[in-house]
């Protein structure tokens, strides 16, 4: 049979967030298995399986897996647009392209049970577009608190690291599920998902085009999901708040003072100045220090002045989300919140103070 070559790679790159090319210790977490008609990965955190029995591709008998890296590699290396594809008496497949010729050994592991294993079954919940953004709006890139990752109940997708929260409300209904941040990271990369469902630990994610993308979850009865909401729930801005809209230009300059920003509570972070006149973005450590105005895009109330210590990535996740923001001050002692809110999503920040 013939192959053609781009079809094939496209389908490859679907599966690779399933391949494990470190050292892991599960037999075939490094393969590319081929199996009724569909290409399947598995390296216990995904599992994808993408048809391939469509668009002049391989047949449904083809069966066996194979070293991923080198299958991948020889396949994008062949110099012609189509390749030739047998299958011994004995098993191995050869593959040939021009005068370039490449024969793959079978790798022996029962792979039929692990995918059985995970198989998603026939009930799909219907999710829309505001499914993925609301991972993308609640996703945090340097979590690494007992918290990381996301966690999807009813209508709310929810992250926090304890310093800021995030919440998303989505158009959907869907069970509860918790799942690591590094697996959202490639579940955002797939487009036009269009249906989960949840079997045993894993939930499955179904696209247009007929890719299943499985994901293990969590345990999510360890997230303090009920506490986190309710403080969402519980948190209000009144019109005594401060209220305004942070310049876009002011995170550049938080990126700028980055270079010496101050360590508070294992944060790197940096001092706002507010004032009716302009926001004062400074930070200073041993080696030198750092100072940069900013002028509001707007003219101002005449206002107190007022300093927060902020967490220079937490402010750069904000500002991604919205630049419209409250100051909510609980107390005298406390340091104030700030509080970015849109039509869908909430985003809670914690400032710091300096003894």
């Amino acid at each position: 049979m013939t192959i053609q070559k781009k079809f094939l790679l496209d389908r490859l790159k679907a599966v690779m967030p399933g391949i494990e090319t470190g050292n892991s210790v599960m037999q075939g977490a490094d393969s590319f298995v081929f199996h009724d008609g569909k290409i399947f990965s598995y390296n216990d955190s995904i599992s994808v399986a993408v048809p391939i029995s469509n668009a002049g591709l391989l047949d449904e008998t083809i069966e066996g897996a194979v070293k991923a890296t080198e299958f991948f590699t020889i396949i994008s290396k062949f110099p012609g647009d189509e390749i030739s594809f047998v299958v011994t008496e004995n098993g191995t497949w050869i593959l040939k392209c021009g005068k370039a010729k490449a024969e793959l050994t079978l790798q022996a592991f029962d792979y039929e049970s692990r995918i059985k294993g995970i198989q998603p079954g026939e009930d799909w919940i219907e999710i829309d577009e505001s499914f993925i953004s609301g991972l993308g709006s609640c996703k945090m890139s340097a979590n690494k608190t007992p918290l990381s990752g996301i966690i999807v109940s009813d209508s709310d997708v929810v992250s926090t690291d304890g310093w800021q929260i995030n919440r998303f409300k989505i158009n959907n209904k869907v069970p509860k599920f918790w799942i690591s941040d590094s697996s959202v990271d490639e579940l955002l990369k797939i487009k036009k998902i269009e249906a989960l469902q949840i079997q045993n630990n894993w939930v499955h994610f179904k696209t247009e085009n007929g890719i299943i993308f499985s994901i293990k979850t969590l345990d999510s009865s360890k997230f303090p999901l009920d506490k986190i909401i309710k403080v969402i729930d519980t948190t209000s801005y009144t019109e005594d708040d401060f209220h305004a809209t942070f310049p876009a230009e002011l995170f550049n300059a938080i990126d700028r003072a980055v270079s010496f920003g101050m360590d508070i509570s294992g944060h790197t972070s940096v001092r706002l100045a507010l004032s009716p006149k302009n926001i004062e973005v400074s930070s200073e450590r041993a080696t030198g220090k750092y100072n940069e105005e900013v002028s509001w895009e707007s003219e101002m109330k005449d206002f107190e002045p007022l300093s927060l210590y902020v967490d220079t990535t937490m402010m750069t996740f904000m500002a991604q989300r919205s630049l419209e923001f409250y100051i909510l001050k609980d107390d005298e002692e406390s340091a104030p919140r700030l509080l970015f809110v849109t039509d869908s999503s909430i985003h809670l920040l914690s400032t710091f103070t300096v003894d």
